[in-house]
């Protein structure tokens, strides 16, 4: 029997083959940053797969109070740190570099992944009004809006920062689209969440 490493249990050989940029090797700093850029999306997919794991055992019913305590709370602070890599990219990332290599990726865009827009789902119905029999505690969905609000705010904080006023990817209007989705999310409590994640009364 083959004994289990570090690198086998984490599979880190196939991982870490998986940073594929397409700007050309020569061209390194470049290529490097395309890098960072891929590497940072990839971290947030894999952080959000465990985010659906947890909320779509919610929304199944699955919890008693102490479980469902324990995978709110833990959602929220990942979909936290899903906001810290979007901070990190900002500070890391020069928009130089950005712009030099965004024509490589075509039309792939954010709002294609398939994994954010079931989070979008997710949250919607596990916030609605008389959403279920689930031992839900009120203030732990707020904290979970809270936390998907302020992950899109810093999201268009960061497109803005990149592209300005430039269309965006996925043929879509870039910061125009984004803040006009923040402002339609409105909860059906009374309660408006402004793009700053805040709730203030309609």
């Amino acid at each position: 029997m083959t004994d289990t490493t570090y690198a086998t249990y984490l599979h880190l050989d196939e991982l870490l083959s998986l940073q594929r940029p397409m700007t050309p090797a020569e061209q390194q700093d470049l290529s490097d940053s395309e890098r960072l850029f891929i590497v940072v999306h990839q971290a947030s997919e894999t952080l959000l797969s465990q985010v659906l794991v947890d909320l779509r055992h919610l929304e199944a019913g699955r919890c008693v109070q102490s479980c469902h305590t324990y995978r709110a709370e833990r959602a929220i602070r990942l979909i936290d740190s899903l906001d810290g890599q979007l901070t990190l990219l900002r500070r890391t990332l020069r928009r130089e570099d950005f712009h030099n290599f965004r024509d490589r990726f075509g039309t792939a865009s954010g709002v294609q992944s398939t994994q954010f827009n079931e989070l979008f789902r997710l949250t919607e119905r596990l916030t609605a009004p008389g959403g279920g029999d689930r031992p839900v505690r009120p203030r732990q969905l707020d904290e979970l809006r809270d936390a998907v609000q302020r992950w899109r705010h810093t999201h268009l904080e960061l497109v803005e920062h990149m592209i300005g006023s430039l269309p965006g990817s996925g043929e879509t209007g870039g910061v125009s689209f984004l803040r006009d989705r923040l402002r339609d999310l409105a909860p059906d409590n009374g309660d408006r969440v402004t793009v700053a994640g805040q709730r203030t009364r309609s």
